[in-house]
């Protein structure tokens, strides 16, 4: 297993792709933190650095195609080059090689949001009022780890499963993308059933069957609830909104899905006629 994260981790310096990631991931930053700073000098508008904490995260909102792209081109490369089945003629297990790759891939997410979160403390960390201590970024990187384990399992499990890379990238992108925006819808809907549930409370008398309504609006929360510890998309939101702490139960909801879909594409793999 050791030769295995070694040899991958080295062809990980190596790639073309995760410096580009790299690259972005830094720009973006840059460009986030100067815009902010900009409208506090330029227009007065303070609430760009009252809410700069949160913007450590937004490196989450473009995690997931570029774990999608990262993940497809390198194990992509590893089936075009014939590796993995010379790593499986080698003596190592299918177990081990699975989880190689996903290790590579979890470190790939984790290096994104630490370099999108160095350059902004570089950018920005000395403009920002005193007052504002990283509470966010501290509060909120148990859910990030999270969030990063659970896409890197979704997008290990693609990519080690179709050797066809190009039908996995376009794949893998097209669903990073609608998972994004599943994540948005579900968020949304969680926070106007939380308002319609309050407007019921607060004026009962003006709806016709109050404790049905109310049974009926709690049932929906329940299910988006649901849906949204199951979506690592819907829980980024979280993170960069700066008036609002990720529930306790959500990091371990990603936990949980990353481990439920790598036990299958361990299954899935050791089944795989790899020829």
């Amino acid at each position: 297993m050791i030769n295995l994260l070694s040899a991958n981790f080295a062809r990980l310096w190596k790639s073309s792709v995760f410096w580009v990631l790299e690259g972005g991931a830094a720009l973006w930053s840059a460009v986030v933190y100067a815009l902010a700073l900009v409208n506090a000098h330029d227009f007065g508008q303070t609430w760009a650095l009252e809410r700069a904490n949160a913007n450590f995260f937004f490196v989450m909102l473009y995690l997931g195609p570029a774990l999608a792209i990262f993940a497809g081109f390198y194990t992509g490369v590893e089936y075009a080059d014939g590796t993995i089945r010379n790593k499986l003629c080698a003596g190592h297990f299918r177990r081990d090689v699975y989880l190689a790759n996903l290790a590579v891939c979890a470190a790939m997410g984790l290096f994104l949001a630490l370099t999108h979160a160095a350059v902004a403390c570089a950018v920005s960390l000395a403009f920002l009022p005193a007052a504002l201590a990283l509470t966010g970024p501290v509060r909120n990187l148990v859910c990030a780890a999270g969030v990063i384990l659970a896409y890197a399992a979704i997008f290990t499990l693609a990519a080690m499963l179709d050797t066809n890379r190009s039908r996995m990238l376009v794949v893998s992108l097209v669903f990073s993308l609608a998972l994004l925006m599943a994540g948005m819808m579900v968020f949304g809907h969680l926070r106007d059933l939380e308002q319609s549930i309050q407007a019921v409370l607060a004026q009962p008398e003006a709806f016709e069957d109050a404790a049905g309504r109310l049974r009926m609006l709690r049932g929906m929360r329940s299910l988006f609830r649901v849906l949204e510890a199951l979506l690592p998309s819907a829980q980024i939101l979280y993170l960069i909104n700066h008036q609002m702490s990720a529930p306790a139960y959500l990091p371990l909801c990603s936990l949980a899905l990353a481990a439920v879909l790598t036990a299958a594409g361990l299954a899935l793999f050791r089944r795989k006629d790899l020829k």
